[in-house]
């Protein structure tokens, strides 16, 4: 391999890909809930999504510190949701754009000028989340890219 010389190996992008995408799972069962997995005849459980409407059950309003535990909580899964939600965009993203660059090369491709001008190009929507925070706006959701390689 020439010095200088940047180098893709899909078999890297592929594994990352996979690792990805195992992420997103986790962080999907987070924002939809995991409702009664894990539960059994001991324990009697079922996981929430987290969103701004979690809460514990002893958050009647007639019991002072149950309630500002709910408001508390209600405050801080709002938030963790934006942050969750925005993790999953940006995975989702990644997840696309690695799939994109791997269908475009063959084994192990050196990059040239134009080369990487298309992988920059390919991966704008991972590029566009990440300068877009979580609670800021929705990011740039990912549709397939047809640019020619």
């Amino acid at each position: 391999m020439a010095s200088g010389v940047t180098q893709i190996d899909a078999t890297y992008l592929n594994t990352l890909k996979g690792k990805l995408t195992g992420l997103q799972h986790e962080v999907e069962q987070q924002l939809t809930g995991l409702g009664t997995a894990g539960a059994t005849s001991e324990t009697v459980s079922f996981i929430e999504p987290i969103t701004s409407s979690i809460k514990v059950a002893a958050g009647a309003t007639s019991f002072d510190a149950g309630a500002a535990l709910n408001t508390a909580l209600g405050t801080m899964g709002g938030s963790v949701h934006d942050q969750l939600t925005w993790l999953n965009q940006v995975l989702g993203d990644m997840i696309t754009e690695i799939t994109t660059t791997v269908s475009a090369l063959h084994g192990t491709e050196s990059l040239n000028n134009e080369s990487v001008d298309q992988l920059i190009t390919d991966f704008q929507h991972t590029i566009s989340d990440m300068n877009t925070p979580a609670g800021s706006g929705s990011g740039t959701p990912n549709t397939p890219n047809t640019t020619a390689t």
